[in-house]
Parts: structure tokens; C-alpha cells; sequence
């Protein structure tokens, strides 16, 4: 982790048994939970998760929504149909913007079997969730701007993957991805701003992330927030 400076707090108490301190450790994977996927992940000349810019880490966000096709076919994977249509209702994917699938998969965390579709949670081979199709992430590459790319399932390449092209695609292109996303239901399918609060590793391939989404409200300039982990 990259070194921060603190302030330091000064202050006195009448005895040592007057001051209350607390100091805890923790250890986590950096693809546990909800996290980030840097572009260093899948692509060798990718930049770690401590390199990616503070402007890339917030945008428009854009919430596709494929729960329909998920509950019909756990193997879905967000198709270019699906982005004309969300085109179709709010216009063009604004630049920078932060794309979300919405499959409604997050309802079966932390249920391992639930969320990896699969008795043998251990086994990649017997995986089914949702996840993006290859081309429709060429697709988003070639003709929008966008910052992030994510899910609400464990990857963003589909359960049944053995090549992982969506991880390759963005890294590639030097998008980060989001997975394990949460309460996608609670915020509209446009007009929010997406922030990934990402841990800041030094040369870390990704990591644990406070997702946010904000939004302002009509009567004044404040705004509303909502989790997304």
C-alpha cells in the first residue's frame, strides 16, 4: 500500500485510563466481495490498481438491465441489443461513463451455491451467472468512452468461460472492471454518478472498493447517495 501522511492529533487527559484507542487489523484477497479489477489483471502490460487515475474511477452511470434475460438463461451475457435498447430509452452512453450489468444476482449473495450456479462451488467448469458477451464489449470500446465496465455476479466474463475475453478486452483497452455489485435496483437506469472508492495497492491487480452512486436532487444542488456494495 502506498504510504499517506496523517495529521497529528494532540490532546491531554487526566490519566492514562481516560483515553480509548482502537487499532485493528485485516487481511483480504483483492478479488473477494466487491472489488475492483484493475487493467494490470488480465493484461500483462496493464497499469496496477495504484496507478489508475481518480477520474477513471467516476462517471455517468449507465445501468443495463438484463434481469429478465438471467432469470430465463443463467448463462446470459449482456448483448449490443441490450445497450441500443438503454440507447434507445436515454440516449447515447455519456464519455466516461460507468457501465453496470443489472441481473439481479446480487439478491443470491452470500449463498455460494446461489451466486455461482453451481452445487460444486469448487469446480469452474460447472459455474452459471450472467455476465458480458465479448462483442458487445468490443462493441463499447470501439465506438463510446467509458470508464468502467461491471456486474452484479462474481466476473464480468460469464460463468461458463475458459478464455476470460471480457477480463483481456477491457484490461486491454485500460478499463477497470467491478464485480460483486449490489442494490442496482435502487437507483434509476440513468442519471446517477458511479464513484469506485478503491484500497490504493501498490501494484496490486485489483482490490476491495466502496461503490457509490449519487444523485442530485430537484429542489437544490444537494444530492442523494446510495451503496453499491
Amino acid at each position: 500500500m502506498h504510504n499517506s501522511t496523517f495529521g497529528i492529533l494532540s490532546y491531554s487527559c487526566r490519566s492514562v485510563a481516560d483515553l480509548k484507542f482502537a487499532a485493528n487489523s485485516f487481511q483480504t484477497a483483492e478479488h473477494g466481495g466487491t472489488h475492483l479489477d484493475a487493467p494490470g489483471h488480465f493484461y500483462k502490460e496493464g497499469i496496477s490498481v495504484h496507478d489508475v487515475p481518480l477520474e477513471k474511477l467516476i462517471g455517468p452511470g449507465v445501468i443495463i438491465n438484463v434481469k429478465k434475460q438471467a432469470k430465463e438463461d443463467p448463462d446470459y451475457r449482456v448483448q449490443i441489443s441490450d445497450l441500443k435498447a438503454w440507447e434507445g430509452r436515454h440516449g447515447a452512453i455519456p464519455d466516461g461513463a460507468v457501465v453496470l450489468m443489472n441481473s439481479g444476482w446480487s439478491d443470491k449473495y452470500p449463498d455460494k451455491v446461489l451466486t455461482f450456479g453451481s452445487e460444486s462451488v469448487d469446480d469452474p467448469n460447472t459455474f452459471h451467472f450472467p455476465g458480458w458477451h465479448e462483442d458487445t464489449v468490443h462493441w463499447l470500446i470501439k465506438n463510446r468512452n467509458v470508464n468502467i465496465v461491471g456486474v452484479d455476479t462474481p466476473s464480468t466474463d460469464y460463468g461458463q468461460t475458459k478464455t476470460f475475453p471480457v477480463h483481456v478486452l477491457v484490461g486491454t483497452a485500460s478499463i477497470c472492471g467491478l464485480e460483486y455489485v449490489a442494490n442496482l435496483d435502487s437507483i434509476p437506469e440513468a442519471g446517477t454518478v458511479i464513484s469506485a472508492a478503491v484500497i490504493k495497492l501498490e501494484d496490486g491487480s485489483g482490490g476491495p472498493v466502496r461503490v457509490f452512486a449519487t444523485l442530485p436532487v430537484r429542489s437544490s444542488m444537494e444530492t442523494e447517495s446510495c451503496t453499491l456494495d
